[in-house]
């Protein structure tokens, strides 16, 4: 079974780091030969001197392939499934690196758009990698690669059946997790990253859009934070907002300590 993947940005990541992948490149007649900085030229430039088949489609036949909402920009290809990581791939990862481990947990999120955001987000800022539950929860699709601009092609991401217990294997590991949502037991952000100290391996557990993090997942969680808002009128921020805030305080805390 094949999986899609639209869009010059996403498109040109997956040929970096991954063209044997791809089995076709679809593109719109006449962008393969096009003379200037034309993207769709430039990637299949990149495709033939990897060796990937390259097809020219209508326009029409590249809308179809995208879907009703895919901004595939003149480009699709078609490649192998996407291998999901393991939690121990996440903390291999970490270990290779020689730094603390930096996770995202995704409990429940639904809109793929906000799985790429975050996945864009993670991999910018350095993290490890991304857990995703197997059920109940968005799985890594076209729209989500296009909205991490690729990243979801760069940065592992773990599918489990059990998030409970990919808790516990984290916890097992030396992680310490940290359940971001307002409630009684939450505090400040930033004070317990500071807590937390520069050099402790962390997972930011981050929830589902509207319902947040569950309360069996979060009782697992070892720390409970949450991000102080000045306006109370929209209720909370986005899920991919925050997530990307949340990362960014631990690794400006990091930074700052030279960690």
């Amino acid at each position: 079974m094949s999986r899609l993947i639209y869009g010059a940005g996403p498109v040109r990541e997956l040929l970096a780091a991954r063209s044997g992948a791809i089995k076709v490149l679809h593109v719109e007649p006449g962008r393969a030969g096009k003379a200037g900085k034309d993207p769709v030229a430039e990637l299949v430039v990149a495709a033939r001197a990897a060796g990937v088949r390259v097809v020219e489609r209508s326009r029409a036949e590249l809308d179809k392939l995208a879907g009703p909402d895919g901004r595939h920009q003149g480009v699709v290809a078609e490649c192998a499934e996407l291998s999901y990581a393991d939690v121990g791939d996440l903390l291999a990862r970490a270990d290779a690196a020689g730094q603390p481990a930096l996770i995202v947990v995704l409990d429940g999120v639904q809109d793929p758009h906000n799985l790429g955001a975050i996945v864009r987000s993670a991999y910018v800022l350095g993290a490890h990698g991304v857990v995703i539950p197997k059920d109940r929860a968005t799985a890594v699709t076209p729209a989500a690669t296009k909205a991490s601009a690729g990243a979801t092609e760069l940065l592992p991401i773990a599918m489990v059946g059990n998030l409970a217990r990919a808790l516990d294997e984290l916890k097992a590991a030396g992680v310490w997790t940290c359940a971001v949502a307002s409630g009684p037991e939450a505090r400040p952000l930033a004070d317990v990253v500071a807590k937390l100290g520069p050099t402790t391996p962390v997972a930011l557990v981050m929830g589902a859009e509207g319902s947040g993090v569950r309360p069996l997942v979060a009782r697992g969680c070892d720390f409970h934070a949450e991000i102080p808002m000045a306006g109370q009128g929209v209720g909370s921020l986005n899920v991919s907002v925050a997530a990307g805030i949340a990362l960014y305080e631990v690794v400006r805390a990091r930074r700052a300590h030279g960690a």
